[in-house]
């Protein structure tokens, strides 16, 4: 062999080398970058839970639960909502889709609909069958993320990995468990006040899965509802609460009291399965749906990472029946820290300690009762919504003659009645400001602003701007209002509460990382809602939801 036969030879070799080497190093990184991501993600959403609930509870709380989280994890300590109205389907909307209302386009749980002149809810689907309903046609299950506008985090998973990523969402609320799954899950299960079982629907697939049906015929409720609710502690041990029996709580029944303990079967047998999840019960039962979810669906088993979406109700449910300072609601939950205890350590079991990433957190937060706050010497009261509707409608009359000018009002929204604004020749704008007048004059309202005004000049500054980032112009109202901090419904003047404003009662809600990736340590700056979608993107390499308007938390990352 001569001397230019061997260099062509060896040149030969090195290039193949380098090539190869370089085939390795490339498959090197990409294991590396997929042994980075955890196996599962799981996002926990807790209906209605303050950012206090953190701290308020804490010296009850076991060590495994919430404060495993604070302990290890990362937390937000000042996450809030950065629009209104602060209700449960745009809140699960938000966190998942990265945007607020006037991009993903849930704007409300419930919403007036101009076109078909009734209210319109946020997951209903015409165009589905319900599964494991007592009917097809029941519409508890004729349910599916049609008018959620967005992609979500949970679809960018599935898109990236070609759908092999599996997503479930599993939740009481079916638009809780709808929306946070996205457009294309493996599957999004809800629980059916009629009979107690978790249901879906036609949109996901043909039939209820085998493992569904098994986990129905453990018929679990039951057994939850017989050994009842009782406290999880000595009652003296409840300083974060008032009474146990006191006037700022709703009744369960007009015989059974608002107190412990709640054996469901004592007071409400006929309705067992809508009182359920008024109980602390149905978050242990959801949770024992969502570790079924994750064995039988064998998430978080292969090298692409899974996502379950798990959002607790029950909060949500005990919250607005006995308000947020009752020894229910703290009972509540000292007995999900323990759920959240027994969770974590099954995923550490079944997923790996350190391979899955969890993030919590809420989908809005929970108003002091007016009543209570009365008794304190605040201003605070309740506004009646059909008085109010016929004293605006007969203002509008005496200006622009008879007629039905307001097709609803209620959840700070007027709709007016714009076919016959058109019919009469009347201009929508002046009949607009008109409303934002009169309902200036009223007490208990702050703010009243156009959709005119929405349209044409965008908001930067406060509540405002919280109204504009929740405005979808084609089907929010003609007229948005904000309470007086302190004013509700008269809805709940009979106990309880609710949320829906841009107060910070009701948009400060927790925010906590953990797991696999996430360093340990807190933050105090302003960190808003739709913040979450882009910090998972980042932790996951993914593409942000198509209408985010996030950013990451980049000291997860620092």
């Amino acid at each position: 062999m001569n001397l230019f036969t061997k260099s062509v030879a060896f040149f030969s070799f090195l290039s193949c080398f380098f090539v190869a080497n370089e085939l390795f190093s490339q498959t090197e990184k990409k294991d590396n970058l997929t042994q980075s991501r955890p196996k599962l993600v799981v996002g926990i959403v807790v209906d209605q839970m303050r950012y206090d609930y953190l701290y308020r509870f804490y010296d009850h709380y076991s060590d495994n639960g919430f404060k495993r989280l604070l302990n290890e994890g990362f937390s937000c300590e000042n996450t809030h909502y950065n629009y209104t109205p602060t209700n449960t389907a745009p809140g699960h909307a938000s966190i998942f889709t990265g945007t607020t209302p006037m991009n993903h386009g849930i704007i409300n749980n419930y919403w007036y609909s101009r076109a078909e002149d009734r209210m319109f809810y946020c997951a209903e689907d015409n165009t589905v069958k319900g599964l494991g309903t007592a009917s097809p046609e029941d519409k508890s299950g004729k349910m599916s993320p049609l008018n959620l506008k967005t992609s979500t985090i949970t679809d960018e998973l599935r898109l990236a990995t070609n759908q092999q990523a599996k997503v479930v969402g599993v939740s009481i609320k079916d638009r809780s468990a709808i929306l946070p799954a996205g457009h294309i899950p493996n599957g999004a299960y809800w629980h059916d006040a009629s009979s107690g079982k978790m249901i879906s629907s036609t949109y996901y697939f043909d039939e209820l899965p085998k493992w569904v049906k098994e986990f129905n015929d453990k018929k679990l409720p039951d057994a939850y509802m017989k050994k009842g609710w009782e406290l999880l502690l000595p009652l003296e041990t409840y300083t974060g609460s008032l009474a146990d029996e006191n006037k700022y709580e709703k009744h369960p029944t007009k015989e059974k009291k608002a107190t412990f303990p709640y054996f469901i079967d004592e007071y409400d047998k006929d309705r067992k399965y809508r009182q359920f999840p008024y109980t602390a019960l149905a978050n242990s039962f959801l949770k024992d749906f969502a570790q079924e979810a994750i064995l039988k669906e064998e998430l978080g088993k292969d090298a692409v990472t899974d996502f379950l979406t798990l959002s607790f109700s029950a909060t949500d449910y005990v919250g607005h029946r006995y308000g947020i300072y009752s020894v229910e609601v703290q009972d509540t939950y000292l007995r999900l820290d323990r759920d959240l205890a027994s969770f974590f350590e099954f995923l550490d079991k079944n997923i790996g300690e350190g391979e899955y990433t969890v993030f919590l957190t809420a989908d809005h937060a929970g108003a002091p009762t007016p009543s209570h706050l009365h008794d304190l010497k605040f201003d605070a009261d309740y506004i009646e919504w059909d008085s109010m509707k016929i004293e605006l409608n007969n203002y509008l009359e005496d200006i622009h003659g008879d007629g039905e000018f307001v097709s609803y009002m209620g959840d700070q929204d007027v709709f007016l009645n714009r076919k016959l604004l058109l019919e009469e020749n009347i201009s929508l704008e002046e009949v607009q400001k008109q409303v934002s007048e009169f309902l200036l004059t009223k007490k208990g309202i702050l703010q009243a602003i156009t959709a005119t005004e929405l349209s044409k000049q965008i908001q930067r500054t406060g509540f405002l701007q919280l109204i504009q980032n929740g405005f979808n112009p084609r089907l929010s109202p003609d007229v948005s209002f904000l309470f007086q901090s302190g004013y509700m419904d008269s809805y709940y003047k009979k106990g309880g509460t609710t949320h829906g404003t841009p107060y910070t009662y009701d948009t400060q809600v927790p925010l906590l990382f953990f797991g696999k990736n996430i360093k340990n340590g807190k933050t105090y700056r302003r960190v808003d809602i739709t913040d979450i979608a882009a910090t998972m993107a980042a932790l996951l390499k993914l593409q942000q939801p198509s209408g985010c308007i996030g950013n990451p938390v980049v000291e997860i990352f620092e």
